[in-house]
């Protein structure tokens, strides 16, 4: 016990009563760990404005297929017409839409050589051919529709 005793006064005399941390010591300690935390954080934002991109593109696609089938299945020229920050899919103007949809505000939809709207025939093929620009922060897409064959792409610019 004695020995103990000895150890703890031998400590007590060569630490003094610096058992801890100093406050300086922990923010540079707590400042290193929030560093770390928000690197990620800045990686999760740029991955979820290429899959907002990436989801609108989808979404696109899969309404261009819609207008397609439902020109074929119903008869009815069927278009698609692009507002502000929403599009709409017609099959015919006095009829309420088919689908509207809705998108980021940030998404800018721009017709370059295609004619608005964009229009099926009733035999699911396109009345006119073109191209129109997609664009969301510093990512562009061009949408090609080819004349006659009711075919598209979209290549990343």
């Amino acid at each position: 016990m004695t020995k103990l005793t000895e150890l703890y006064r031998y400590l007590k005399k060569k630490l003094g009563n610096s058992l801890g941390f100093t406050f300086i010591e922990m923010l540079l300690v707590l400042s290193l760990i929030i560093m770390l935390l928000i690197l990620p954080i800045n990686q999760v934002s740029k991955i979820e404005a290429e899959q907002k991109l990436t989801l609108f593109l989808q979404m696109l696609q899969n309404d261009i297929f819609l207008a397609q089938r439902n020109a074929v299945l119903m008869q009815i020229p069927t278009r698609i017409i692009f507002f502000q920050n929403k599009y709409e899919m017609h099959d015919n103007l006095l009829n309420p839409p088919i689908i509207i949809r809705n998108f980021d505000e940030s998404i800018l939809i721009t017709y370059l050589t295609l004619k608005p709207p964009l229009r099926f025939n009733s035999d699911g093929n396109i009345s006119s051919s073109g191209t129109i620009s997609i664009k969301y922060k510093k990512s562009e897409y061009i949408i090609t529709f080819y004349l006659g064959s009711g075919r598209f792409k979209y290549d990343r610019k």
